[in-house]
């Protein structure tokens, strides 16, 4: 006989009917999308709002701001999702999000603006990973991808939206609305999650008291405080201040040191810990981390200098080179649909994995060769297939988790991953900054009078070319233009390296999580999941499993 374990609680899990799956997707893809179309809403927004509150200093921080508090707090989420019910955390970051959003909205100054996207990053930073946990306790393993793979999309279309959205709410009302638009439209998530989810609620036998304890609030505090550190350098370094300057070699040094607390902290409080040793000890797990590390540093990369190539090099407006980005971000939606159903179908998440490396390495190697003879047609293709390739890849570290750890710290896995995204979106840009900085002086600096070089050199692209004779202008061009190429080798770098992928064993999703749950049907068209041991890993010896079973029907 087979052993019954639980999926973690001892009850079995509730799969909703169609219908209400419907609706429970359209909650979260809401929300996920809202969340993903704050992080470039403003691109096209802030010269109007900087105008308004006669700034030109804070407009940094009103993107930074939602970007630390996004990555901080991205650990201390799992562990929450790990001790309190699902649904009510999730709501909980919806709300946090949407009082954010209304700050905003309100906002009578800079200050308060910087203060309301903290806010809504804090909630934000709970929406994603809490969307995939509660697909997660919804959606057979073996169906998961599928759904994940329309979450990502969302995430993915909301990039594209983010600046035309912003930019028409502008001309045709005001920029709060920028922020206002998350009021309803998160509204509505509230309200069908409440009513339509109903995840199981961990019934082990512990207080409040217990619960608080579990939190690793000291391990928080260094690890949440290490990585805005470590943020505040990356934004910091090499456009506030030089690199060797004091504070960025404070900032690097102090978000060492309470890295190693952290650790030291995990070590010591090994019941209370943030990073279970299941997560800590799995190569897979950090291969897979490695992977995401890759594939999102890369894509991001992207992202930021392609629209600069498109607007210094052939003189678009912001708004045509955001609408010349489209093939990528088309090409990674289409495509996370595409990987969703394709591990669906196989019950693996290794092939879209290994796709998603050969794309992106072809993709991006394409991408290096461009300069001021490509025409828009060739880039375009270069992009939508780059694009198939990150969609392909982005979501499977996620399904690796699902798939490999056990559902209890399941939470803790899919945080961690997000928070790997984020971390090596920050810090890639900044070594690509830093090649595209270093590479610009070098071959601009002999075009230039060596007595105004560090003035002009320091100045925007355009009013370098504007300090030039029409002589030197063309060369200067060509010298840009292949600084910018310079930073997508950053990209193939990322690409190349993401190979690490292919040592991700085969874990089969149709087989189920070790402590998921196979379904059948109820009378009401809802499907009870009952509890069972079924994951296999491809090629792993079956003798222990046949021993297991034999000593159970010996009992």
């Amino acid at each position: 006989m087979e052993s019954q374990p639980s999926d973690g609680d001892g009850e079995p899990i509730t799969k909703p009917s169609a219908a209400r799956l419907t609706l429970v997707m359209v909650g979260i893809c809401v929300a996920v999308f809202l969340t993903g179309m704050d992080q470039t809403i403003l691109a096209t927004a802030v010269p109007v709002i900087s105008n308004q509150f006669n700034t030109s200093e804070d407009f940094g921080w009103w993107s930074n701001a939602y970007f630390l508090t996004l990555s901080s707090f991205q650990l201390f989420y799992g562990k929450l999702y790990s001790l309190f019910p699902i649904k009510i955390v999730y709501l909980v970051a919806i709300i946090i999000f949407e009082i954010g959003s209304l700050v905003c909205t309100t906002a009578p100054n800079s200050v308060a603006l910087i203060i309301g996207r903290a806010l809504a990053g804090l909630g934000a930073a709970g929406i994603f990973s809490g969307s995939v946990l509660i697909l997660s306790k919804l959606v057979p393993l073996a169906q998961r991808a599928a759904y994940l793979g329309i979450m990502s999309a969302f995430f993915g279309l909301a990039a594209i939206v983010g600046p035309f959205l912003g930019a028409g709410l502008i001309q045709s009302s005001t920029w709060r609305w920028c922020f206002g638009i998350n009021l309803p439209l998160g509204a509505v998530t509230v309200v069908l999650c409440s009513i339509f989810v109903r995840t199981p609620w961990d019934s082990r036998d512990l207080t409040l008291s217990a619960r608080l304890q579990q939190l690793d609030l000291p391990g928080t505090v260094c690890m949440v405080a290490s990585v805005i550190c470590l943020l505040l350098a990356l934004q910091w370094g090499g456009s506030v201040y030089p690199w060797d300057n004091g504070r960025i070699i404070a900032l690097f040094v102090v978000s060492g040191v309470l890295a190693i607390s952290f650790l030291v902290i995990q070590k010591v409080m090994a019941t209370s810990t943030t990073i279970p040793r299941t997560l800590a000890r799995n190569r897979d797990i950090w291969l897979a981390a490695v992977y995401s590390m890759c594939i999102t540093g890369a894509v991001y990369v992207s992202i930021l200098y392609l629209p600069v190539w498109f607007q210094d090099i052939r003189g678009q407006s912001p708004l045509s080179s955001g609408a010349l980005l489209t093939p990528l971000i088309a090409g990674y939606v289409v495509s996370s649909i595409v990987a969703g159903g394709l591990t669906s179908g196989v019950g693996y998440y290794n092939p879209a994995i290994l796709l998603g490396t050969a794309l992106t390495v072809a993709g991006s190697a394409l991408l290096t060769t461009i300069n001021l003879n490509s025409s828009t047609a060739r880039i375009v293709g270069y992009q939508l297939l780059y694009g198939f390739g990150v969609g392909m890849g982005f979501g499977q570290p996620s399904y690796v988790v699902q798939t490999l750890l056990p559902v209890s710290d399941v939470p803790i896995g899919v945080t961690f991953i997000t928070l790997v995204q984020n971390l090596s979106a920050s810090i890639f840009v900044a070594v690509a900054q830093a090649i595209f900085q270093g590479e610009m002086r070098r071959r601009l600096a002999p075009l230039v009078p060596p007595e105004d070089a560090s003035a002009i050199l320091g100045s925007g692209l355009m009013q370098i070319l504007d300090s030039l004779s029409q002589e030197s202008r063309d060369e200067a061009l060509r010298a840009i233009s292949a600084s910018i190429v310079m930073t997508f080798y950053v990209t193939l770098a990322l690409s190349a390296a993401s190979i690490v992928g292919a040592g991700i064993r085969w874990g089969s999703m149709k087989k189920g999580n070790p402590k998921e749950s196979p379904s059948t049907e109820t009378t009401d068209g809802e499907v009870k999941v009952q509890p069972t041991e079924s994951v296999t890993v491809a090629g792993q010896d079956q003798a222990a499993a046949a021993d297991e079973a034999a000593k159970g029907e010996k009992q």
